[in-house]
């Protein structure tokens, strides 16, 4: 989600002589040259997949090679000051991210290389460092045309499957990687929410948003019975979510985006059809070793347009375990493939994260990005906070969302702790 622009003034250090040492190891051209460079802000309300809690900088500059000048540019995506930067420092949002790109996001790129599949997953990682402070420097995909779907809006079919696609793709993979190296896979254990005490201050998003929704249904009438309960989830929602983390210790486990909303996606659109041909994942730094279903389960009720949903859910579902399927196959994977109706009683089995995807998630889409200024607003029960909050909820677009969605998890028993 980023941190805002007011004041801005680009770090010293993303200088012209950097980037041309960055650029020329990572494309192995001593010849390389930059000049003429530019930095800017990536705002909140100009560009989208920033990070749960980063400063993101774009740098345009003219890139010389082969004796040819072009306008160039690159994204970086820096660790936070203030009250964002203490919880990214705590909850190794950086280092989470920086290994998903070093360890992670290559090896799957190289397995789907070898069965003959050119798929993407994410932007090119031109550097990145942990010391002094931890940074990224990532490919800017605005430059091959990928753009952010249209703020305050939810995901239609169009924009699901490709999604989805590149989903099942990811997590098949990344069962072939922790067969190979169990070891890899260690780091990306702890969950987002967990017993460890260093993500305290993070995990009060939960608990105090979810009340905040319940306070708004308190007032709509017919709605008496899931209120009580929303009560109650908000209080019990943390030791829930671990419980539920907790067990899939023993199941089968993917590399989970862990973030995988609206925000942190970029499609690309076909210039015939006009419809969305390819689409990249932004945000690692949630990154997490569970079910597929906490992806799944994020993704579905906190991004898709609950009509969408309440059509296609089982298509979409079918689609992602067929190309995970033959993936693996693919692969030659040698374990035991869960089954269509495996990958269906997991959704059910993690359908609190369903839950905290539609009730702390799906606010911010329809949020007014201009409002958000900083992590703490969305964390603690400031003033700024709670008014952000009552913002969110009240929201027309959210209500409507809202009002469909809690029925539906009310009747699928997705409210029963």
């Amino acid at each position: 989600m980023g941190t805002g622009a007011a004041n801005y003034t680009p770090p010293e250090w993303i200088t012209a002589e950097f980037l041309q040492d960055v650029l020329k190891e990572y494309f192995k051209d001593d010849t390389l040259e930059v000049h003429e460079i530019v930095v800017k802000s990536v705002s909140t309300d100009a560009a989208r997949g920033s990070g749960f809690a980063s400063e993101m900088h774009r740098a345009i500059f003219n890139l010389k090679r082969n004796d040819v000048t072009g306008k160039f540019s690159v994204i970086i995506k820096d660790h936070p000051k203030g009250f964002t930067g203490v919880v990214a420092h705590k909850s190794k949002l950086f280092k989470r991210e920086i290994m998903a790109y070093k360890e992670i996001i290559p090896r799957v790129e190289e397995l789907l290389a070898s069965i003959g599949d050119t798929t993407k997953v994410a932007p090119a990682c031109y550097y990145t460092t942990e010391s002094p402070q931890p940074f990224l420097v990532l490919e800017d995909m605005n430059l091959t045309g990928f753009e952010n779907f249209e703020n305050g809006r939810l995901l239609n079919l169009d924009h699901v499957l490709p999604v989805i696609e590149k989903l099942a793709k990811l997590h098949a993979c990344s069962a072939v990687i922790a067969a190979e190296n169990p070891k890899i896979m260690e780091f990306f254990e702890e969950a987002p929410i967990s017993r460890n005490p260093d993500r305290k201050d993070f995990l009060t998003f939960f608990p105090v948003n979810i009340r905040c929704v319940a306070e708004e249904i308190a007032h709509w009438k017919g709605f008496e019975e899931i209120t009580e309960k929303m009560f109650k989830l908000a209080e019990n929602v943390l030791p829930a979510a671990v419980e539920m983390y907790e067990s899939h210790e023993n199941g089968f486990r993917v590399f989970n985006v862990a973030d995988l909303w609206v925000d942190n996606l970029m499609f690309h659109i076909n210039n015939e059809t006009k419809e969305p041909d390819n689409v990249v994942l932004l945000d690692f730094q949630l990154a997490y070793y569970g079910s597929p279903a906490m992806d799944l389960n994020y993704f579905l009720y906190g991004s898709l347009n609950e009509n969408v949903r309440k059509v296609h859910l089982k298509y979409i579902v079918r689609e992602y375990h067929r190309i995970f399927k033959e993936t693996l196959q693919k692969l030659n994977y040698e374990g035991d493939i869960p089954s269509l109706k495996d990958i269906t009683i997991e959704i059910i089995k993690n359908s609190l994260q369903a839950v905290i995807a539609a009730t702390c998630l799906t606010p911010i889409i329809f949020m007014e990005k201009d409002g958000f200024q900083n992590l703490e607003h969305l964390t603690s029960r400031t003033e700024e906070g709670d008014q952000l909050r009552r913002q969110n909820v009240e929201n027309m677009k959210y209500r409507q969302f809202l009002q469909r969605t809690v029925k539906e998890f009310e009747l699928s028993g997705f409210l029963d702790l």
